[in-house]
């Protein structure tokens, strides 16, 4: 039997693209991530920016919060083990730190994640990520200064991920001038809320504010209506785990949040009507926007690596420039460098999003941009 390394000459061997999916959902969202990265990667092919197939490997492991950082790991190494030149993923940033250490270390393979975090930033990890930390508290300020709030109630998942967001809160909005008039912790988990709820309440807030990654929106709304209090409520990226099923879509009635998805954005809507072309449905969410984007920075690295190695790739990825996104508002582009790790350019890739108040769908609720100069003090009162 031949050597599986020896091909016949001529023959071209695949890249290999790792998919680290460390919060997989079994639901229609993480298949239009699989869907979307194999139709951006065979346009690229078709199109001879990458002159050969390219094998998207995928490694689906529960991370943290709900599994563990261990899971994480191993699986990244088996993505480097087994030949990937990129890795997108994880997902969470209570992942996504600790690994861009890991990364750093091993020093073969760069990775795009989707985390918030700046703490997972590294030499060798880049982000387009899905929100940030530092960011949202100042893009949420801004949408509450244009609908005139002024006493807000914050609630935040005593975790990693909500203790970075309430720091930054704290500073956003005291910059906004808007007052903090309380804030409660909340389990990362579902658990029943009355008490946070009664908690937000008596401090008589004219906005409630959810920070974290999601998992403490549930029975949130539920404990709303059972107390009979229905505050204008807002929260982080944490608003698009709404995508994921109409359960989590009900449990964010109401909410206002941060999304990725703009359907003003004509890259986005021409990449859907070839993925409605090619599959047969059209999404409406983040991640179909998100993951062309992960996939088109991949393609023009791979395109651009000399050598064909996970180091020419990741100085690949520093020279992708100005390349209109289908992610956020029109007019947000990609763009990496030597020092730059954060791929967005413009103030609105992350816009507000309201979901409707029976749960059946969301709509476009306002661009940030509108107040920004206003939520970071130098603008007018």
């Amino acid at each position: 039997m031949a050597d599986e390394g020896v091909r016949a000459y001529g023959s071209v061997a695949p890249v290999k693209v790792g998919l680290l999916n460390d919060y997989p959902t079994r639901t229609g969202t993480d298949n239009d991530t699989l869907d979307t990265l194999r139709l951006v990667f065979d346009e690229a092919v078709a199109a001879g920016l990458v002159d050969r197939p390219i094998e998207l490997v995928e490694r689906n492991v529960i991370g943290l919060p709900n599994g563990t950082y261990q899971a994480v790991e191993r699986a990244y190494d088996e993505l480097v083990a087994e030949g990937c030149l990129a890795i997108f993923g994880p997902y969470v940033s209570d992942n996504a730190v600790p690994l861009a250490a890991h990364a750093d270390r091993v020093a073969k393979v760069p990775n795009i994640i989707l985390s918030g975090s700046e703490g997972a930033l590294g030499e060798w990890t880049f982000a387009l990520n899905n929100g940030s930390m530092p960011e949202e508290p100042v893009m949420l300020a801004a949408v509450m200064i244009g609908d005139g709030r002024r006493r807000i109630a914050i609630a935040y998942e005593a975790s990693l991920i909500g203790k970075e967001y309430l720091a930054y809160a704290e500073k956003a909005y005291a910059a906004a001038g808007l007052a903090i008039v309380t804030t409660v912790p909340i389990p990362q988990v579902e658990a029943d809320k009355a008490e946070t709820v009664n908690a937000l309440r008596s401090a008589e807030p004219d906005a409630v504010v959810h920070v974290g990654f999601g998992h403490g929106l549930w029975g949130f709304s539920d404990a709303l209506r059972a107390a009979g209090w229905n505050p204008p409520r807002y929260t982080t990226t944490a608003f698009e785990m709404a995508h994921i099923s109409a359960e989590w879509m009900r449990h964010l009635s109401g909410w206002i949040g941060l999304d990725s998805y703009d359907e003003r954005n004509t890259v986005g809507q021409a990449f859907l009507d070839r993925f409605e072309a090619r599959y047969g449905r059209r999404p409406g969410h983040s991640m179909p926007g998100l993951c062309h984007d992960v996939a088109t920075v991949i393609t023009r690295a791979l395109s651009a690596a000399r050598p064909l190695t996970g180091e020419g790739v990741k100085n690949g990825i520093e020279q992708v420039k100005l390349i209109p996104a289908a992610s956020g508002a029109p007019g947000t582009f990609l763009r990496f460098g030597r020092y730059i790790r954060q791929g967005w350019l413009g103030s609105d890739y992350l816009i507000a999003r309201r979901i409707l108040p029976d749960g059946t769908g969301h709509e476009f609720y306002a661009a940030p941009s509108e107040n920004i100069s206003r939520a970071v003090g130098v603008g007018p009162g």
